[in-house]
C-alpha cells in the first residue's frame, strides 16, 4: 500500500467515527437505544479496516461521544494532512526532475 491509501483508510474509519458518535449524541433521549463504536483493525500492508460495534450501555455517554467526534474529527485532519504534504511533495518532486 502507498501513503495515499494508508491516509485513504484511514480517513474513511474517522469519518464513520463521526458518524457514529453523530448518531449515539441523536439517539441520546430514546430509552434503550444501543449506541455504536468503531472497530479499527490493522490491514496487511497498512492501514485499516473499521466497522461499526454495539457498545455497553454508558452512564457518561453524552461526555464520551462528544470526545470521540473530537477525536475522529483530529484523526481526520490528521489524515487530509498528510494527504495534502505527500501530495506536496510529489508536486516538488516533480518540479525538480522536470
Amino acid at each position: 500500500m502507498n501513503v495515499m491509501s494508508i491516509a485513504g483508510s484511514g480517513l474513511r474509519a474517522a469519518h464513520l467515527g463521526v458518524q457514529a458518535a453523530a448518531a449515539n449524541v441523536a439517539r441520546l433521549p430514546v430509552a434503550g437505544a444501543p449506541r455504536i463504536g468503531v472497530a479499527q483493525s490493522p490491514v496487511a500492508g497498512g492501514g485499516v479496516a473499521a466497522g461499526l460495534v454495539e457498545l455497553p450501555p454508558d452512564p457518561s455517554a453524552p461526555v464520551s461521544d462528544l470526545v470521540a467526534a473530537k477525536e475522529a474529527v483530529l484523526a481526520f485532519s490528521a489524515n487530509a494532512l498528510l494527504i495534502r504534504r505527500s501530495d506536496q511533495m510529489l508536486g516538488a518532486l516533480l518540479d525538480v526532475h522536470a
